[in-house]
């Protein structure tokens, strides 16, 4: 038989801090003299079922901790402004709350009496909460930070203005945040997914699993570290840098630059950049696909199909295994190391030259052709057709080692270059 469920209100005291005498103006903008009022509050709960928590702040902090106890604690700050310490200590008194309970539920509530959460003197109450490890979680915020920690249930939280921090959690969890950064670390999401993301601010992700991951920010950075899913990743943002991490696909959608190191996608990582560089070394992926308008890429150690292409930026690859290249620049050189696999091969230059380094064993079929430039080859060609594309372009059409897969190689203005790797 489940034990009684009481709720033991125990006032901790009232505390009246005055910090600011004088004349401050309020119509200047400067924060008026403030008290503030400090409560602390118990519930029991039934420590055998989990608590469900739920808080609604209009102005304030939260911040949650899960620990090995028995009760739910919370700690009350009220915080009153008013031209006087005295007409503040006031207003303090005024401020009201609710704390409701039915079961294993308990619902935190303080609301504003006026919308006018513009106002720099809003009346504001400060929650600090003590719960079960064994709690789920749902936030709602408008003005403060969040902070939620070593919680194992899933958490919702929904943010206005402020940053919001987790750490520590099993389970799903989902952060909505107007305007402010997002941090999480050590996340296990297990079967359920993890999702980021606020409209100004950068979102951190570091030490996380789950299955579908998804991070985004309209004006921010973001950045992983250590993040596996078993699903799919996916970003949208600014600058975006992934290191170490693993799952089905990765992509990747912002405006700045992207990095990505020791990253393993089983099927396919793709990258569609507005304005940046993409570094990707060490990322295995079965199909990869990189585009950026303006900036360049660069590309070390990958293998299988690789399609790359840029606007304006030039194009290195290096340490390449077995890859099937899809390379295309409008304004920028192609520089490519490593060794080609099966299918056919395509790289384009609109302005820049194109150099390739291959194994000395290659077998190719070539049909190489630049408008204005020149056409050097340390492996021998067995040309087919060698003839003039113009006043001072060339153009071969032949095969190496007796012939193989289909290399394409074409620049409106610039050299090419088939170098012997060594």
């Amino acid at each position: 038989m489940k034990r009684p469920i009481i709720i033991a209100l125990l006032i901790a005291g009232v505390v009246l801090v005055g910090t600011r005498i004088g004349t401050a103006s309020f119509f200047a903008g400067r924060p008026l003299p403030f008290v503030t009022l400090e409560e602390s509050k118990i519930i029991k709960v039934d420590v055998e079922s989990q608590v469900k928590l739920k808080v609604i702040n209009d102005a304030g902090s939260v911040t949650i901790v899960g620990a090995d106890v028995k009760t739910v604690e919370v700690n009350v700050v009220k915080t009153g402004h008013d031209l006087t310490q005295t007409g503040a200590g006031k207003v303090v008194k005024t401020i009201e709350y609710t704390i409701e309970q039915t079961g294993n539920v308990i619902t935190i509530r303080y609301k504003l009496p006026n919308t006018d959460v513009w106002d720099i003197n809003l009346k504001t109450v400060d929650f600090t909460i003590s719960v079960p490890n064994e709690t789920t979680v749902n936030v709602d915020n408008n003005i403060g930070e969040v902070s939620i920690s070593n919680i194992k249930g899933d958490a919702i939280i929904a943010n206005d203005f402020g940053e919001v921090k987790v750490d520590n959690i099993e389970g799903a969890l989902s952060v909505s945040n107007n305007g402010g950064d997002v941090n999480a670390s050590s996340i296990k999401a297990g079967h359920e997914d993890i999702e980021l993301n606020t409209d100004f601010g950068a979102v951190t992700l570091k030490n996380a699993s789950g299955s579908n991951i998804t991070l985004d920010s309209n004006a921010g950075t973001i950045m992983l570290q250590e993040v596996r899913a078993t699903g799919n990743i996916t970003t949208d943002g600014g600058n975006t840098s992934f290191v170490n991490g693993s799952a089905i696909s990765l992509r990747v959608t912002n405006s700045g630059a992207v990095t990505l190191k020791e990253v393993r996608a089983s099927k396919e990582i793709m990258v569609q950049d507005d304005f940046g560089q993409i570094e990707v070394e060490q990322a295995t992926a079965a199909f990869y696909d990189l585009h950026t308008n303006r900036g360049s890429i660069t590309v070390d150690g990958v293998k299988g199909k690789l399609k790359v292409s840029t606007d304006l930026g030039g194009i290195n690859i290096q340490n390449a295994q077995s890859v099937t290249l899809d390379l295309k620049t409008k304004s920028g050189s192609v520089n490519f190391r490593g060794s080609l696999g099966e299918d056919p091969h395509m790289i384009e230059s609109g302005f820049g030259e194109i150099v390739l380094t291959l194994p000395a064993e290659t077998k190719l079929n070539v049909d190489l052709k630049t408008d204005f430039g020149n056409i050097d080859s340390e492996l021998p060609i067995t040309v087919v057709t060698n003839g003039s594309s113009g006043s001072d372009g060339d153009q071969i059409i032949g095969s190496i080692n007796g012939g193989g897969e289909q290399l394409t190689v074409k620049t409106n203005s610039g050299s090419i270059n088939i170098n012997t790797g060594r």
